[in-house]
């Protein structure tokens, strides 16, 4: 009887006697393809209790009816957290809701401290043991109710850590959740985006832990959305493309196996100091971290964590940051080396020289003007923009003769809305005495979109513009209608980080890299479908060229040994990736500076125009 189920290995059994006379793949059939065969037998199979998000896709894809299906949850809960058996329901107490879990607000009339310290012995007792039992990780506040008899207090404990009892996720201002997660703590704990890419991790995981001879690296980055977010959906994409690398690393089943952890800095990287402390405690013990990818965006919060990293000795492949200077070197604020950092992704003087060769080729085009936003959504330096003005400005990259010609340039802020009104200004600025052919737009992708409305509003239209940007530009929309109307030509250069087009051509001498790369994106893995359309950005593949480079370095490092490898050998193999020593990334293959870290491509990176030209 299901009540009696009393652990894991029996609520196993009863999913598997639920089954049939089914067959797995009658299984999958009746899941409409959202379960395979494969994985619901892996699953079954395993001697861990499996996800509850999987527990309600296959009894649904069994028959279950939702009624039925609060019963299965209910004893999946009691197991999980060591209450079963759940034994017969008591005839004279009814069943009882779940109580709401109460934010810190709402729980601070309470009465009494806070923290810990509120909560009832049982609970304090049984606390440390749960930290500790990973498969136990995945209680969430609704779960465990503490009744307000015992000391309600424990309801805020559980709320503050994202109603779950990991101590490293934290709730923060916003509603987001920051922090480290194997997965095991919900699939949903960085939001509803990341669900399937995050059930996939937590399933390599678990399967790797089972099997043994692991080491974990982390993808750093920001990943959940706010209203300072400079990422929008593409950390989706970025993560899909890390879960790529890890089930690649570990199909041969070589020594040692990758376990992939998600590292949350907040959607403007605000948590960035709880992350990186919670990070260094990771290098020792069960998780044995080697390696932190992703590192987030070009701006403080992100030099400040690595060089936090760099003093712990943990080595860092960045696969999204471009500024100029955010490598070994520390150049990028004149502070203090970086060492062990090195990034998989083309620089922004790389990007603006092959911008520079491009507009080269259209001698009609003379003039430029300048529009920048040199500050982030935090009023801190934006790295990444000032890298762009920079490179515009800098004379031997050869974009400066065409702003001196234009003679115009403006600044334009992104704090509380003042973007909208700035840009419009700018753009009817365009219209004076100088038409310029060029606007050089240092600036985020984010309020791209937003500027190229503006210019198509502007008095006058008719005459032709090109937009000339970097790499963040791949996330504007080629179908735009502003883009597309030959009665106000606009048109945008940029070099994208991985284009899928460029990648998937024939020209392309690393073509295969990318197609393999491709191909094993858009397959299933762990009844769970990434969105082929999320490759357009680029930030799978240079998430996934990121995690394949640590990989590399740490088996490199580990050598014929069976123990993990040190923090500071796999350091020494980032800078090592010379000569023959390449990485043979779904990007196209490529080496590593062994001064600056800096990404050595063996092909030159190639523009994208997107819009409607109207001159060149």
């Amino acid at each position: 009887m299901l009540r009696a189920v009393a652990d894991q290995r029996q609520f196993r059994a009863q999913l598997m006697a639920l089954k049939v006379p089914m067959s797995y793949e009658e299984v999958e059939i009746a899941s409409g393809g959202d379960l395979t065969a494969d994985t619901v037998a892996m699953i079954l199979r395993l001697d861990t209790l499996p996800t509850l998000n999987f527990v309600g896709r296959y009894l649904t894809a069994c028959g279950v009816t939702a009624v039925d299906q609060v019963l299965w949850k209910e004893v999946w809960r009691a197991v999980a957290d060591g209450r079963a058996p759940l034994g017969e329901p008591q005839d004279a107490e009814p069943p009882k809701p779940y109580t709401p879990v109460l934010t810190e607000e709402e729980d601070s009339g309470a009465g009494g401290s806070s923290g810990s310290a509120r909560l009832p012995q049982f609970v304090r007792d049984w606390l440390p043991r749960l930290m500790h039992r990973r498969w136990l990780v995945t209680l969430t506040a609704a779960a465990i109710v503490v009744p307000a008899a015992a000391g309600g207090g424990g309801l805020w404990w559980y709320s503050a850590h994202c109603g779950t009892t990991n101590p490293a996720l934290l709730s923060v201002p916003g509603g987001e959740c920051s922090g480290v997660t194997d997965g095991g703590d919900g699939h949903g704990v960085f939001g509803p985006g990341l669900q399937p890419a995050l059930a996939a991790i937590d399933a390599e995981n678990r399967a790797v832990v089972k099997e043994g001879g692991y080491v974990t690296v982390a993808l750093m980055a920001p990943l959940t959305k706010g209203g300072k977010s400079l990422t929008g959906d593409r950390a989706v994409h970025q993560v899909e493309g890390a879960f790529i690398a890890q089930h690649e690393a570990n199909k041969d089943k070589a020594y040692p196996r990758i376990r992939l952890v998600l590292a949350n800095m907040g959607s403007d990287e605000s948590s960035w100091r709880d992350v990186v402390d919670r990070l260094k405690t990771m290098t020792g013990g069960s998780d044995r971290l080697v390696a932190v990818t992703g590192m987030g965006l070009s701006q403080q919060e992100s030099i400040d964590a690595a060089r936090s990293l760099s003093q712990a000795h943990i080595p860092m492949v960045g696969d999204l940051i471009t500024a100029d200077g955010f490598d070994k070197s520390g150049a990028i604020d004149r502070g203090a080396e970086i060492r062990g950092l090195v990034r998989v992704a083309p620089n922004v003087s790389t990007q603006f020289k092959a911008l520079a060769q491009e507009l080269h080729k259209h001698p009609e085009m003379k003039t430029a003007a300048l529009v920048s936003a040199p500050y982030t959504p935090n009023e801190k330096p934006d790295f990444y923009t000032q890298s762009q003005e920079a490179a515009i400005r800098n004379p031997d990259i050869g974009l400066l003769p065409y702003l001196q010609a234009g003679g115009l340039s403006f600044n334009f802020t992104v704090q509380q809305g003042a973007e909208d009104s700035s840009l419009n200004t700018i753009a009817d600025n365009l219209c004076g005495k100088v038409f310029p052919d060029v606007v050089f737009y240092a600036g985020r992708a984010t309020y791209l979109q937003q500027f190229i409305e503006k210019l198509h509003d502007r008095q006058c239209r008719t005459t032709p513009i090109t937009v000339v940007t970097g790499s963040d530009a791949a996330t504007l929309n080629p179908e735009l209608k502003q883009l597309n109307d030959p009665g106000a030509p606009i048109s945008v250069l940029y070099v994208p980080l991985a284009d899928p087009d460029q990648l998937a051509d024939s020209t392309n001498p690393d073509q295969t890299l990318y197609q393999d790369f491709a191909t094993e994106f858009s397959t299933t893995h762990y009844g769970q479908q990434f969105d082929k359309s999320h490759l357009a950005s680029g930030w799978a593949v240079m998430a996934h060229d990121a995690v394949l480079t640590a990989k590399q370095a740490v088996r490199k490092a580990t050598g014929t040994s069976r123990t993990p490898p040190n923090l500071r050998a796999v350091g020494d193999q980032l800078y090592l990736f010379a000569s023959t020593n390449v990485i043979k990334g779904a990007g196209g293959v490529f080496r590593i500076d062994p001064q600056t870290g800096n990404r050595q491509s063996t092909n030159d990176p190639r523009v994208v125009r997107r819009g409607t030209p109207g001159r060149g």
